[in-house]
């Protein structure tokens, strides 16, 4: 399709807008010539209409109502013989429609026009194949290393267009943008698993939405414009790719994840470079540059068909995602830990981030927490360490037991041992938070010059006030 807009910039033409130029991005899919007052019988749509209004003594808004009618892209009004000017009721017809009218003055021939259009819809198509025939092996290639979850990111990628793999139910095995997974779809769904055939589509305001039966499956893919053969063709080539999947060796797929369970455990292990481990888990199933890491203490449900990678790890079982849709979407069973990495090479931290995400959220009897969440509360929330910082608490501070020493330590601690500002937020003189300061070092035998002895004990204390411990001070 060729914007109308395009076609006024073939300045060797010499067109101009003449009226309805709010409509110059409606798109033209054919143009030739027609004198005929009336010719919607013989329009199909998205033509660009060429004429020199000789059948049109008098062109008013009614004949260019009827081209709108009949979805023509725009018109095209030659002057010089039958019209000297175009009629000026034609014009406010076509900014009442949004309808480009455009002037063709007389040197110029129809025939150069419809030249102009018919040889950009040829480069366009010649386009269309060789975007097909380059997108069509990395399409095979996402296949191999991702199963349909990567088709369904390939054919995205390759349209412009939101694509999704659902069971009959709605329920989302594959989305791409993630975000088109909360695309409203039952009532389409509805209607596809009702339809005899292997393909529904239905055409509205938004764009155009298919959905095309894959085994069990259901292929649906939301475009905001109307669909090419090119798109055809790369639908076409994904449902295979992804009915192929469905039904080929289960061996082959339990040897791909195997393979990358083995590569993951190397590489947490120390026993497998990054770089190597990255061409490898690209080639089994898990591409990507981004990862969301779970450390999972409790029952593994099963996940949706969906890249990933999974090995038991120390009475975790970890699982590696290439995104967060099967997160945002899946209903841990038991205490679950997540973290991030932005590359491979990030994985064996992000799985102990994850681990210690894991037991904060079986302390806390929470199903999942996010490692990211836990700034500034790692060591308190980790029942390991936290048993740890509840010794010392216990052993270090049982001196200020009772007294009113406790609130004026911690203020002191929480402002880094600047005197001005911790005395003002207890509200006394900084001459009377020394002299506490004082008997502090006298009763717990420490230096609280220094910086290492006022981190160890502002991390006790927060863990012997949270157990209840503390005086108030």
């Amino acid at each position: 399709m060729i914007p109308v807009r395009w076609l006024v910039g073939q300045r060797q033409l010499g067109l101009s807008v003449a009226g309805g130029a709010a409509g110059l991005d409606r798109e033209i899919g054919w143009a030739h010539s027609i004198e005929l007052a009336d010719p919607r019988r013989w329009l199909c749509g998205g033509e660009l209409l060429l004429t020199t209004g000789l059948r049109l003594p008098r062109p008013d808004g009614r004949y260019l109502r009827r081209l709108a009618d009949a979805g023509v892209a725009a018109l095209g009004f030659g002057i010089g013989l039958s019209h000297a000017v175009i009629p000026p009721e034609l014009l406010a017809a076509a900014d009442e429609l949004a309808l480009p009218v455009l002037e063709v003055p007389l040197p110029t021939p129809f025939a150069a026009i419809v030249r102009t259009v018919t040889d950009r819809l040829a480069e366009q198509e010649y386009d269309g194949v060789v975007r097909a025939s380059r997108a069509l092996p990395r399409m095979t290639r996402a296949a191999l290393r991702g199963g349909p979850a990567a088709v369904v990111r390939s054919l995205a990628a390759t349209t412009g267009s939101d694509v999704l793999l659902c069971d009959p139910k709605g329920t989302v095995l594959a989305a791409h943008p993630p975000a088109a997974a909360t695309r409203p779809l039952h009532d389409d769904l509805t209607t596809a698993c009702r339809n005899a055939g292997t393909t529904y589509t239905r055409a509205g305001t938004h764009g155009v939405l298919t959905v095309h039966r894959v085994g069990p499956a259901l292929l649906v893919l939301a475009a905001a414009r109307a669909l090419a053969p090119v798109d055809h063709l790369l639908i076409g080539h994904a449902v295979s790719l992804i009915a192929m999947e469905q039904e080929g060796p289960l061996g082959l797929r339990e040897t791909r994840n195997e393979l990358s369970s083995l590569v993951l455990s190397l590489l947490l292990d120390g026993n497998l470079d990054a770089a190597k481990a990255e061409r490898y888990l690209q080639l089994t199933g898990l591409p990507g540059d981004e990862f969301v890491v779970l450390a999972i203490r409790g029952p593994f449900p099963a996940l949706p068909d969906h890249p990933h990678v999974t090995v038991a790890r120390d009475g975790y079982t970890v699982v590696v995602l290439a995104d967060d849709l099967v997160v945002d979407r899946w209903e841990p069973g038991g205490a679950v830990g997540l973290a991030r990495a932005s590359a491979v090479s990030g994985l064996a931290d992000a799985v102990r981030e994850a681990e210690v995400a894991a037991g904060v959220a079986q302390a806390q009897r929470k199903p999942l927490v996010e490692f990211a969440t836990l700034a500034g509360r790692v060591l308190s929330g980790h029942p390991e360490t936290r048993a740890v910082l509840d010794a010392l608490a216990e052993s270090r501070f049982r001196p200020l037991a009772g007294t009113d020493l406790v609130a004026s330590l911690q203020a002191f601690l929480e402002h880094h041992g600047q005197w001005e500002a911790a005395s003002a937020a207890l509200g006394v003189h900084r001459h009377t938070l020394r002299s506490r300061m004082e008997r502090i070092e006298g009763l717990l035998g420490v230096d609280l010059g220094s910086a290492q002895v006022r981190a160890e004990l502002l991390l006790s204390l927060t863990a012997w006030r949270g157990s209840g411990l503390g005086g108030d001070g």
